[in-house]
């Protein structure tokens, strides 16, 4: 059964991370730029996953696969966001390191874990990673999503701008670790609610206004 509800998420969610990757990538300094590609690959993994809620392909674990590379690969993105101030060297130590800790998540999550991608009897889908994988996918948004997001808002000019950047990716964040961690449909409609909360709160704060670099 095709949940429209569900496809309207992956889809708000493909456009609202979209629209807001563009609007840094089209800003000035390297910092927003590296910030908005991460931001891009996610909305490229969102849109995956809403081709797969509207079709159902009988294939889901490759299906889902295919979103998680794009997802996987914004992280070092993010996590040359987060450090792009620091040594050259130094930075290559994070990049290093965030490089090795995604590829064993990966091939935990596809050979030694497999996740069960899967719906429910009310069309909700759910990852199904197993909980080891789930602690590393919040590791992951700890260690580079999260810094990321600190880094860059802490940089943007505009004081409204930034505090609103932070509660929507704080909206969404907390919301994706609930979509990994519960499995209970009546659990995920309210946090499906609250997470298309904080898409559309970001997509309408940056069609009002774009990010710029602050004085300082």
């Amino acid at each position: 059964m095709v949940n429209s509800n569900v496809v309207t998420f992956f889809v708000l969610g493909t456009i609202a991370l979209g629209f807001v990757g563009f609007r840094f990538l089209t800003s000035s300094g390297v910092l927003f730029r590296r910030f908005g590609i991460g931001l891009a690959l996610y909305a490229l993994a969102f849109a995956v996953w809403s081709v797969i809620v509207a079709t159902q392909p009988a294939d889901l674990q490759l299906w889902t696969t295919l979103g998680v590379l794009p997802f996987g690969v914004a992280h070092l993105f993010h996590v040359s966001a987060a450090t792009f101030d620091w040594k050259q060297s130094n930075r290559l130590i994070a990049l290093g390191s965030a490089s090795t800790f995604l590829a064993v998540l990966f091939v935990l999550r596809t050979w030694v874990f497999p996740s069960t991608p899967g719906f429910s009897d009310g069309g909700l889908f759910y990852f199904n990673a197993d909980p080891v994988v789930t602690l590393l996918y919040i590791l992951v948004f700890a260690g580079a999503f999260m810094p990321a997001l600190h880094v860059v808002s802490s940089h943007i000019g505009t004081r409204w701008l930034a505090a609103l950047t932070r509660i929507g990716f704080n909206l969404v964040v907390l919301g994706a670790v609930v979509l990994l961690a519960s499995y209970d449909d009546n659990m995920q409609y309210v946090n499906g609610f609250i997470m298309g909360g904080g898409f559309l709160g970001l997509a309408v704060s940056y069609l009002i206004a774009r990010p710029t670099p602050s004085a300082r």
